[in-house]
């Protein structure tokens, strides 16, 4: 990871923690992320540095926000894509 991506995670969780510290919300945090330009990978990263939690539980958080269901649905197609490809070997 590069410096840059790097110092924007940081900034990004400095700036996120007062959303997870009022009330321990993933949809507000998840919320805050998607309205400051934050998706995928990077807002799962912040959501581990913020919530404090494992990869599991980052991407949980993210994938189950309501304001990340095209994400989920994206993630859903893949996954079905990737199951029903493993009969074509």
């Amino acid at each position: 990871m590069d410096a840059e991506r790097k110092a924007r995670i940081a900034d990004l969780a400095s700036t996120a923690r007062p959303v997870w510290a009022g009330n321990h919300d993933g949809d507000a945090l998840q919320e805050f992320l998607k309205k400051a330009g934050c998706a995928g990978v990077d807002a799962v990263m912040v959501t581990m540095r913020v919530a404090g939690c494992d990869l599991g539980e980052a991407q949980r958080m993210f994938l189950t926000a309501s304001c990340r269901a095209a994400e989920l649905a994206f993630h859903d197609e893949v996954m079905q894509g990737l199951e029903s490809s493993q009969g074509d070997a």
